[in-house]
């Protein structure tokens, strides 16, 4: 992928939820800040995942949080939804989670779902590598809606014994279609690179919770 400008780490960056959090940020003023909430005087919108690795016996062998590098159809996604000019679709929105073996030096801001298909080594076509959230837990919604969260607990359904997760793909669901991968169910929105690559053994399985926020100060 020589020639595409790389993306950078960032704590921080956008990531909006849907209605609710796309009207917050249609309203955001021009002086929003992009840096975490302690260091800002103005609301921050963030997404980050964390994985949580599981042995048969539920023994968390390792715990880590990392925040998301947002693509360029990710920005698509959160511009159409919320400024339009039409509706953004269901389908359009953020609905999966995909396990990966892509590396830092894959991801450049004008990567798509394609780049991002495992090796068959990672899952052969008998297993999905992305999970449908279907619904997204808020946080008590009646009182906060600043915040969505994304769940998926990935097994050996999905990845096979002795290969490493190395990324997450956030994924939309446009597409309808098999869970194989990114690209076969609809956008890229999202990826992180797990900095600690995590080797999964039979009957593991790796708890992943992705995280929209959109938090300020006073909030």
């Amino acid at each position: 992928m020589r020639g595409k400008s790389m993306v950078k780490p960032t704590v921080g960056i956008a990531l909006t939820g849907f209605a609710a959090v796309f009207a917050l940020l249609a309203l955001t003023p021009a002086s929003a800040s992009f840096f975490p909430a302690d260091q800002a005087d103005s609301p921050v919108l963030f997404g980050m995942a964390e994985l949580v690795h599981k042995n048969v016996d539920g023994e968390v062998l390792s715990s880590q949080t990392v925040h998301n590098q947002l693509l360029d159809s990710g920005e698509s996604i959160l511009i159409r939804g919320a400024f339009g000019p039409t509706n953004l679709d269901e389908s359009d929105q953020p609905a999966a989670i995909c396990i990966g073996d892509a590396e830092a030096t894959d991801v450049t801001e004008d990567a798509v779902a394609a780049d991002f298909v495992p090796a068959l080594a990672f899952a052969d076509s008998g297993e999905s590598t992305c999970i449908l959230t279907n619904n997204v837990d808020s946080t008590d919604t009646t009182t906060d809606t600043s915040q969505a969260v994304l769940r998926a607990n990935f097994t050996d359904a999905n990845i096979a014994a002795g290969e490493t997760i190395t990324s997450l793909v956030i994924c939309t669901n446009s597409l309808d279609n098999s869970n194989d991968n990114c690209s076969t169910l609809g956008e890229a929105f999202a990826v992180v690179i797990v900095p600690q690559p995590t080797l999964v053994n039979a009957d593991d399985m790796v708890e992943v919770t992705y995280t929209f926020d959109l938090t300020s100060t006073n909030t």
